[in-house]
């Protein structure tokens, strides 16, 4: 009979603390409306000025990959993320990897209506 502990904890590191501070900002930036994120190929109402490229995130928890896309689009300084996809991949041992991906965009300032 074999018996499955799991695996050994995991020593936090300071590239791990980077990285959770990372996800950690995305996610404020996000939920406050300041990176926008559509499935479709442009922002409604907003032109699109410039292309950073495909941003993709990989991990085994859906936030980790969300917020990390997030975190990469925020460190190129993109204004949203266009094309928005994401999948889920079952491993024979139960275990989910999530990937998210868009293209990382600028958009074209909004005009204001002051005169």
């Amino acid at each position: 009979m074999a018996l499955i502990f799991g695996s050994p904890k995991k020593q936090v590191t300071r590239e791990d603390q980077k990285n959770d501070h990372r996800l950690r900002l995305a996610k404020e930036q996000y939920l406050a409306g300041n990176l926008k994120i559509v499935t479709t190929e442009g922002v409604p109402g907003r032109d699109i000025v410039g292309a950073f490229g495909l941003l993709v995130c990989r991990s085994y928890t859906f936030d980790n990959a969300f917020y990390g896309l997030m975190a990469q689009a925020i460190d190129v300084n993109a204004d949203a993320i266009v094309g928005y996809r994401e999948s889920v991949a079952f491993h024979p041992e139960g275990d989910k990897y999530y990937s998210c991906y868009g293209t990382a965009v600028r958009l074209k300032p909004l005009k204001s209506n002051k005169k």
